[in-house]
């Protein structure tokens, strides 16, 4: 592992990896260190991504789209072409919803290969201790660096280092995969029987799905809501894992010193849904941008903000308005169920895709 590089990049999930992958491929001498043995181990995650067309539609400012999706072929596990929202009562309610599901641990070593193959050193079993300005303290050793980038998840020891809030609302989550055939829609349930303050979901998968559920109450642990949802449907779940999601928007500063945030530390999530993998590597590689224009060219770090934020900032800020007008109605089954009806499919579509804003 070198001891000194241009940039530092902890975390090689999709905000990381995309961070190392633009920051390595304009020049820059970049480190992308992760404190797993194995890149995306465990899975935490719903493993689905929409398509490029929803992708556009949804985040209309959002620039690279096209250099970023849609992914590798080989790494689609089951195309996706609508999904079912299940009221508290069991009512269905169907809408369009392009896109497909990967096997994240598979998603997540590809993007890291890509960081690599575009000249990022990749140093995984390697944890971030802490940091001092330009040095950064690893497991490895100590490495200076002109930018560190905090790709870390939620609760962010590298934000924590430059004095940056973490998310105010992180959300208990638990996934886990299910065998069997689940055709090509996602399903999502509501109920507070279920999960409450949020949703339990089955995502298909080639032979298999993702099965899962994330809550805003904490009264019941996931893992008791997890087994109750399974033997309601008659699942047998291998790989549980739970983690948590932040979903109150993004954090009020994303830079400081010559820190940049990025991804789930960043708070780049789209509340409305939990979904933070486009998000990520969106913001990613505007990250990477921006280290390589800091070094190479002068420009001011806070860039990174403006440019993140003119890109994604009002849909996710708009998602996360969203999300706490819909936590007053999830906390009754009677309020779910009717709004449920109100809004119908498209209404329903709508809020979860886009956050309240419906597609251009």
């Amino acid at each position: 592992m070198p001891n000194r590089c241009d940039v530092v990049v902890v975390g090689a999930g999709p905000a990381g990896s995309t961070a190392a992958r633009y920051a390595a491929q304009e020049g820059l001498d970049v480190l992308l260190i992760d404190k797993r043995k194995m890149i995306g181990v465990p899975v935490c995650c719903g493993e689905f991504n929409a398509s490029p067309e929803v992708l556009a539609s949804a985040l209309p400012n959002a620039p690279g789209l096209d250099e970023l999706f849609p992914v590798d072929p080989a790494l689609v596990r089951q195309r996706i072409r609508e999904a079912v929202a299940v009221s508290p009562g069991g009512r269905e309610y169907e809408f369009d919803l392009g896109g497909y599901t990967v096997d994240r641990d598979a998603f997540d070593r590809h993007l890291a290969d890509a960081a690599v193959r575009a000249g990022a050193v990749l140093s995984p079993d390697t944890k971030f201790l802490g940091r001092e300005g330009r040095r950064v303290r690893t497991s490895r050793g100590d490495v200076e660096a002109g930018v560190v980038v905090a790709a870390d998840g939620p609760l962010s020891p590298v934000c924590r280092s430059a004095g940056m809030a973490r998310s105010a609302v992180l959300a208990p989550a638990i996934t886990c995969r299910v065998d069997g055939e689940f055709g090509d829609r996602l399903r999502f349930f509501f109920g507070n029987r279920i999960a409450p303050g949020g949703y339990a979901w089955i995502f298909p998968k080639q032979g298999c799905a993702n099965v899962g559920l994330g809550v805003q109450k904490k009264d019941t642990p996931v893992p008791v809501l997890l087994r109750a949802f399974l033997a309601q449907h008659g699942f047998t779940a291998r790989d549980v894992q739970a983690g948590f999601v932040p979903v109150s928007g993004p954090i009020g500063e994303t830079v400081r010193e010559n820190v940049l945030a990025v991804g789930d530390a960043a708070g780049h999530v789209v509340s409305s849904n939990g979904g933070g993998i486009a998000p990520a590597m969106i913001c990613g590689r505007l990250a990477g941008i921006a280290a390589e224009r800091h070094l190479l060219h002068g420009e001011p770090l806070a860039a990174y903000e403006r440019e993140w934020r003119s890109a994604i900032g009002r849909e996710l800020l708009a998602a996360a308005r969203t999300k706490r007008m819909a936590d007053r109605v999830l906390g009754s089954d009677f309020l779910v169920e009717h709004a449920m009806s109100l809004l119908g499919g498209p209404g329903i579509r709508s809020i979860i895709v886009f956050g309240g804003l419906r597609g251009r």
